[in-house]
């Protein structure tokens, strides 16, 4: 993101411009429900749009807009697809960091750019919590020889685990089952 140049308020579906909400509220409800669609669920996204929503619009346009672009840090290898962050499971710690670290209540602020909200995330410091969590989930042992050490503990209690497609069909064959919901 360039903070020389105006904030983006709109995304590009389809070859054609929509004008978007861009309150950081709005790109985080957007953020877990993509986190948590399922393949056959309902995706709704008119909530983003302020007056035309476009026709079948790719998944990849709105994530180009909730996903900027960074060219900084490089990605170094493969497995650096870690999930550092996860917009609902770690809801409190990021209130708590942007609280401490900017003073901003996102409880009471009334309107807050997307991507200045990211910018936020992005520069925090190690005395939050939240960064604390997210180097835990980087977390990589230089010696593979060596035992477990508590670093590897921490990234394992912090680590964001999802579900894989498997393990979604075994756990629906159970409840069907044994009747669970």
């Amino acid at each position: 993101m360039n903070l020389i140049k105006a904030l983006p308020n709109t995304v590009i579906c389809n070859g054609r411009a929509f004008s978007v909400y861009t309150d950081f509220r709005v790109w985080m409800r957007f953020e877990i429900q993509v986190t948590n669609w399922r393949e056959g669920d309902n995706f709704p996204i008119d909530y983003l749009f302020k007056n035309d929503v476009p026709f079948n619009p790719d998944i990849k346009e709105l994530l180009a807009f909730s996903r900027p672009p960074c060219e900084l840090p490089r990605k170094i290898s493969d497995d650096d697809d870690v999930t550092v962050i996860d917009w609902e499971i770690d809801a409190e710690l990021i209130y708590a960091a942007i609280l401490g670290q900017y003073g901003i209540d996102l409880f009471d602020i009334e309107y807050l750019h997307w991507h200045k909200f990211l910018a936020m995330i992005k520069g925090l410091n190690g005395s939050t919590k939240m960064h604390e969590v997210m180097q835990y989930r980087l977390y990589k042992r230089e010696d593979a020889k060596k035992n477990v050490d508590q670093y590897e503990r921490l990234k394992g209690a912090w680590e964001i685990r999802r579900m894989t497609s498997a393990e979604e069909k075994e756990l629906e064959e159970f409840n069907k089952t044994f009747g669970g919901e």
